[in-house]
């Protein structure tokens, strides 16, 4: 247990630097996309219905993906070899809290009326990036990084004997 919990430590303030650039891009891409429309709740479809804070939070989504791959690689999971099966399995696990990430910000931009005292698009970053810390510390602790070939024993492992 002790072992893990240093682990999701390195991998919180890795995570929290990620989340910087992430907020930062998103940000960023938001006031380039559409100046001023972060401010309210007014984005605009650009095709397929697909809006432009979806472009900005798959942007900073993005950025923030490589640099933590990189740190968590070297730093959580202290890997310091070439893995390319790792790397598949990475962005793998990425696509899928990818899509949760997207997902969880657009349902959250409708809470406006939820929480008016907020900005909405800020919580909003916060809620769909919550979703992804779960899924990306799990996926990379059981999967990812992890040399077991059974999901079962690892789950047992992890969970039990840590």
């Amino acid at each position: 247990m002790k072992k893990a919990l240093k682990q999701f430590s390195v991998f919180f303030v890795i995570g929290c630097s990620a989340v910087a650039i992430d907020f930062y891009i998103y940000n960023l891409t938001l006031e380039l996309l559409c100046h001023g429309c972060g401010d309210n709740v007014t984005y605009r479809n650009l095709f397929l219905n697909i809006t432009n804070a979806d472009i900005a939070k798959a942007s900073g989504f993005m950025c923030g993906s490589f640099y933590t791959y990189y740190m968590n690689k070297r730093f959580t999971w202290k890997k310091k070899d070439r893995n390319n099966r790792r790397l598949a399995r990475f962005f793998t696990l990425y696509a899928v809290s990818f899509l949760v990430n997207i997902l969880g910000n657009k349902w959250a931009l409708i809470w406006d009326q939820i929480v008016p005292f907020i900005k909405i698009k800020d919580l909003a970053f916060l809620f769909a990036t919550c979703l992804s810390v779960s899924i990306n510390f799990t996926g990379q602790k059981l999967w990812v990084f992890n040399s077991d070939v059974s999901i079962i024993r690892k789950i047992k492992k992890s969970v039990f004997l840590n």
